[in-house]
């Protein structure tokens, strides 16, 4: 065997697994299980939270296991992250596995030497996190099943033409038009920045909760208030946790305004 031959053959055998064929773009959304093995608890250290928001920031669709979306198993992939022994360290590996179970990316180890158990683990998983900074990641878009099925049933059928009565209902069209027009994210956790730091929007039933990304709070994340959304809306309103009510609003590039007296603070989206 030739000395070029050698050096290939140790070359694909040292390549990590994050350079696999197979993109984690190709996938629709994440599964983080509530529990990791080598944790006794659901959720321990606020682990799994973390690794759901870190997954979403860095354009994964992520879900827990107790909210798996109604889709194909095997559009997703699924998360496990595994403790390597050391001493006087911390060490966590991130993996992502598709529905066969092979995997599709193993990060490098997020390693930490602090002591206290719960910033240790969450320093090491960040650090894990962080590899996929500049990789791009935008998953596709979920298809439920409940999505094909109308998808199915609208191309199936001829579209009516709209009856006198549905045109006198001009109210509701013009409600609608007025939610439609305010520019409002679709991601379910979508991710902002500044110049004072980094933050996260996530849609709820009722509209969206803004975070801020801070060390000092358990799951490294504090709440900053909310924006309610509902059918009549044609104006948005920021409330913080202090239930101060200013003005808010998306721009076409789906960036937050909140308008604070004669300031106007701006959360840019981060793609």
């Amino acid at each position: 065997m030739s000395k070029y031959l050698i050096v290939l053959f140790f070359f694909i055998s040292v390549v990590p697994k994050s350079f696999s064929q197979s993109s984690m773009s190709d996938y629709s959304f994440v599964i983080v299980p509530e529990r990791f093995d080598f944790l006794n608890e659901v959720d321990k250290y606020q682990l799994n939270s973390i690794a759901e928001f870190l997954f979403n920031k860095h354009g994964f669709h992520a879900f827990k296991s107790n909210k798996t979306p109604n889709t194909k198993r095997c559009d997703g992939l699924y998360a496990d992250v595994v403790n390597v022994k050391a001493i006087l360290r911390t060490k966590l590996v991130l993996i992502l596995r598709d529905c066969n179970g092979f995997e599709v990316y193993r990060s490098q180890e997020g390693i930490t030497r602090l002591k206290e158990f719960k910033q240790a683990h969450q320093d090491a998983l960040r650090k894990a996190f962080a590899y996929f900074e500049g990789m791009g990641v935008k998953q596709k878009e979920i298809v439920f099943f409940d999505d094909e099925l109308a998808t199915e049933t609208i191309s199936s059928k001829e579209v009516p033409s709209p009856t006198a009565q549905q045109i006198a209902q001009g109210n509701e069209a013009i409600i609608a038009v007025g939610v439609s027009s305010l520019n409002l994210p679709k991601a379910r956790f979508s991710s902002y920045d500044n110049d004072e730091g980094t933050y996260m929007l996530r849609k709820t039933t009722a509209g969206y909760t803004l975070f801020k990304e801070t060390a000092s709070a358990e799951d490294g994340l504090i709440a900053l208030g909310k924006i309610a959304v509902s059918d009549d809306v044609t104006n948005l309103s920021f409330v913080d946790t202090n239930d101060i009510v200013y003005e808010a609003s998306f721009d076409t590039a789906e960036n937050l305004v909140i308008q604070k007296g004669d300031t106007s603070i701006t959360y840019n989206r981060v793609r």
